[in-house]
């Protein structure tokens, strides 16, 4: 038997389809048009598109970091860079574990393994309804040990007839994170008044960014192109926001500068060895945060 690859939630006008890999969003709508940029059926989402990042998102320079006085290695999956990248579970097959038919509820589990050595449930409840599409994120710590862990997601969103030159961006963030050539971080400095600065809003006409921002002055991410807006809002829990013009796709491809990444972390790059917004979970405690996005 072919298994469950997607499923797919409606309320109204709005309709989202959730993947199985990366418990990701796959295709949003209002109305018929696209909000994010869509994968097709059998599409692998080669930059991320839409999944859950877990237990930690962004890089851990040549996967070394060190807990409680233990040095640990974590898989390198990024060649170019010689980082781990956005954790263990993006690629992974998720269970559906709950669905009605404005929202459906995906879960995996972390084992210890050698780099990890924490036992974590993951839940995600995807949702659509007035107010958009919504993702409620749940994590248990069900090992024996404290462990470290920080959450992220990288939707792609899209405007319709816009690329990433027609758009501009409103975010609330007043700090960015200079990263090197490997985009190690290098050091965090304020936006004022620099090309960085989009708390009044800016356009991406001829930017290329692939930028950690924190230092957040508020909750919600807004991208205008032509006459329409999304927006991406996060709880207080999401201090950083990670956003990339979509340079990875070859050019002259269809989705080549086509979609802004607009992600929403809980800590920024490297935050394994930083311990900077690194979050913690005591044995059988839970945790919990929420972000969605809608068309405004």
């Amino acid at each position: 038997m072919t298994p469950t690859r997607s499923w797919t939630i409606r309320s109204g006008g709005h309709e989202a389809v959730i993947g199985r890999t990366g418990a990701g969003v796959r295709d949003y709508r209002v109305d018929g048009v696209p909000v994010v940029d869509a994968l097709g059926e059998r599409e692998v989402a080669s930059a991320y598109h839409g999944l859950v990042l877990a237990p930690w998102p962004n890089r851990v320079p040549d996967g070394r970091w060190s807990w409680a006085g233990e040095e640990l290695q974590l898989p390198v999956n990024e060649a170019a860079t010689g980082c781990a990248l956005h954790g263990l579970v993006a690629y992974t097959a998720w269970q559906v574990r709950e669905q009605t038919e404005d929202a459906v509820e995906l879960g995996v589990s972390i084992e210890p393994q050698p780099g990890y050595p924490f036992a974590l449930d993951l839940t995600v409840r995807w949702s659509v309804g007035p107010d958009g599409l919504r993702c409620a994120t749940g994590v248990v710590n069900t090992g024996w040990d404290t462990a470290p862990f920080g959450v992220a997601v990288h939707p792609y969103v899209v405007l319709p007839g816009c690329g990433v030159d027609d758009l501009a961006l409103t975010l609330p963030a007043a700090s960015w994170l200079e990263t090197d050539e490997r985009l190690r971080p290098v050091a965090l400095h304020p936006v004022d008044g620099g090309d960085l600065d989009f708390r009044q809003g800016a356009p991406l006409r001829g930017r290329s960014l692939d930028t950690a921002f924190t230092d957040v002055t508020g909750q919600v991410a807004r991208v205008t192109g032509g006459d329409r807006a999304v927006e991406v809002w996060a709880d207080p829990a999401f201090g950083w926001w990670q956003v990339y013009t979509s340079d990875y796709f070859p050019e002259g491809s269809e989705r080549h500068r086509h979609a802004l990444a607009v992600e929403a972390m809980t800590c920024g790059p490297d935050a394994f060895n930083t311990g900077r917004d690194l979050l913690t979970l005591e044995p059988g405690a839970r945790w919990a945060a929420a972000w969605g996005v809608r068309a405004v």
